[in-house]
C-alpha cells in the first residue's frame, strides 16, 4: 500500500467514526445496522471514481452530519432531535459502542490467523446444537421458577406441562436462530440480552444438574438405609393417636402401651421436641396445636400413654426444658389442654382367651409379682424405668392435668 493509500484509509476511518458519532442518539444496534460496512462503501465509491479525492472526504461526500442524515432518511428514520435525552443516550451507549468496536477488531484479528477460520466454520456448523441448548436452558429456568417440575434439577421434564414448555422454547430458539422471525431494534436488543444470559445460565446448569442429581440420589439412599423411627402404621397411614378399649368395650383412658420387649410404643417420633414435632391446625383454631404426653412421676412427659392430649405451645414449660432435659407441662396448663375425640363411645365386648391364667401369671415392668395390696415388690429396683427412682406410691396412669 502506498503512502497515499494509507492516508486515504486513515481519512476514511476518521470520516466513518464522525458519521457514527452523528448517529449517537440511536441505539447501538441501529448504528451498527446503518454503518455496517461504511468504510468499505466509501473506499468502493472512491475506487469507482478511479481517482483519489480532490480534497477532503467532506468535499466528496458532504459533512458527516449530512451523510448521517442521508443514512437516516434511507432507513426511514426521523431526523435527530437536538435534545438532552439524545445526548444522554449517546453517552450511555458509548461504552457499549466501544465494546462492539473492540469485539469487531478482535474478530478481524482472529480471522486473519490460519487456524481460526476452521474453528469458526465448526462453530457455525454447531449453531443448531446451541439453539437447542438455549431453548432447554430457558425452559429449565421457567419451569423451576414456576415450580412445575420437581426440585432440584432434571435433564428432561417429567410432566406434560414441562414438555410443552420445553418444546415451545426449543422451537422458538431455533426459529430465531434461523432468522425466520424478524423483530424491531428494541426486541432485537432484548433477544440478544436473553441469548447472552442463556449462554451463562447453560454453563451453570450443565455443571449443577449432575451434582444436584447425585446429591438427591445420595439423600434417597440415606433415607432407605436410615433406621426406622418410632410410629404406628394402620391401613398404610401413620397413626397420630391411639384409643384403647377394654374387653367389655369400654374406653380405657391413660393406657400405657409397650411392645413385646417392654419398649414404649409411640406415635410421635419427635415427641418432646417442639421444633421437630408435628403440629396441626384444628378447625377454628387461631394457633397450631401439639400433641402432648402424660407427665410421669418426675414431671417429664411420657409419650406412650393414650390417648394423647393436645396443647398449644404456651402450655409447655420451655424455660425448664434445658434444666431438666425433658419437656414438661406448665402448672397452669389444665385449661389449655384439648381432649381428643374418641372414635367410638363403646365397642362390642369380646372374650379374651386365657384371660384368667394370664392375670394370675402377670408381672409388672420390673419383673416383680404384684402384691395383695396392689403395689409391686421392688426387690431393690425402681418401679418406673423412665424416672430411674422408686416412688413410694404407685405412679398414676394419667394425671388429672392430661385428663
Amino acid at each position: 500500500m502506498t503512502a497515499m493509500d494509507t492516508g486515504v484509509a486513515t481519512d476514511i476511518a476518521q470520516y466513518a467514526e464522525q458519521v457514527r458519532a452523528a448517529l449517537a442518539d440511536l441505539g447501538p444496534d441501529q448504528v451498527d445496522d446503518l454503518t455496517d460496512g461504511l468504510e468499505a462503501n466509501l473506499a468502493d465509491a472512491l475506487a469507482d471514481a478511479g481517482r483519489a479525492p480532490r480534497g477532503s472526504l467532506v468535499d466528496e461526500f458532504g459533512s458527516p452530519d449530512v451523510y448521517a442524515r442521508e443514512l437516516r432518511a434511507a432507513a426511514g428514520l426521523a431526523p435527530a432531535a437536538e435534545q438532552r435525552d439524545g445526548v444522554l443516550r449517546a453517552a450511555l451507549a458509548a461504552p457499549w459502542r466501544a465494546f462492539r468496536e473492540i469485539d469487531r477488531a478482535a474478530l478481524a484479528r482472529l480471522r486473519a490467523t490460519r487456524w481460526f477460520p476452521g474453528v469458526e466454520d465448526l462453530l457455525v456448523a454447531l449453531r443448531p446444537a446451541w439453539w437447542v441448548l438455549r431453548g432447554w436452558t430457558i425452559a429449565h429456568l421457567v419451569l423451576q421458577v414456576a415450580a412445575v417440575e420437581p426440585y432440584p434439577a432434571f435433564w428432561l421434564p417429567s410432566t406434560f406441562a414441562g414438555w410443552a414448555v420445553l418444546v415451545t422454547a426449543v422451537v422458538a430458539s431455533a426459529q430465531w436462530g434461523r432468522g425466520r422471525w424478524r423483530t424491531g431494534p428494541r426486541w432485537h436488543r432484548l433477544l440478544r440480552l436473553v441469548s447472552a444470559g442463556s449462554a451463562v445460565a447453560s454453563v451453570v446448569l450443565l455443571l449443577w444438574v449432575p451434582s444436584a442429581q447425585r446429591n438427591e440420589l445420595a439423600s434417597l439412599r440415606a433415607a432407605v438405609d436410615a433406621p426406622a423411627v418410632d410410629g404406628v402404621v394402620a391401613g398404610g397411614e401413620r397413626a397420630t393417636n391411639l384409643f384403647v378399649y377394654d374387653a367389655d368395650g369400654e374406653p380405657v383412658d391413660g393406657a400405657q402401651i409397650v411392645d413385646q420387649d417392654g419398649r414404649p410404643v409411640t406415635t410421635e417420633p419427635y415427641g418432646g421436641d417442639l421444633w421437630r414435632q408435628q403440629q396441626y391446625w384444628p378447625g377454628g383454631s387461631d394457633e397450631p396445636l401439639f400433641r402432648t404426653g402424660a407427665p410421669g412421676a418426675d414431671g417429664v412427659l411420657r409419650w406412650n400413654v393414650y390417648p394423647l392430649r393436645s396443647a398449644p405451645e404456651g402450655a409447655f414449660d420451655l424455660d425448664r426444658y434445658w434444666e431438666t432435659n425433658g419437656l414438661r407441662l406448665r402448672d397452669d396448663a389444665d385449661g389449655l389442654l384439648v381432649e381428643p375425640d374418641w372414635p367410638f363411645t363403646t365397642r362390642p365386648p369380646v372374650a379374651v382367651p386365657g384371660a384368667s391364667a394370664a392375670a394370675e401369671g402377670a408381672t409388672d415392668d420390673t419383673g416383680s409379682a404384684p402384691t395383695t395390696d396392689g403395689t409391686a415388690e421392688t426387690n431393690g429396683g425402681p418401679t418406673d424405668p423412665a424416672a430411674g427412682v422408686a416412688p413410694s406410691t404407685p405412679e398414676p396412669v394419667a394425671p388429672s392435668a392430661a385428663g
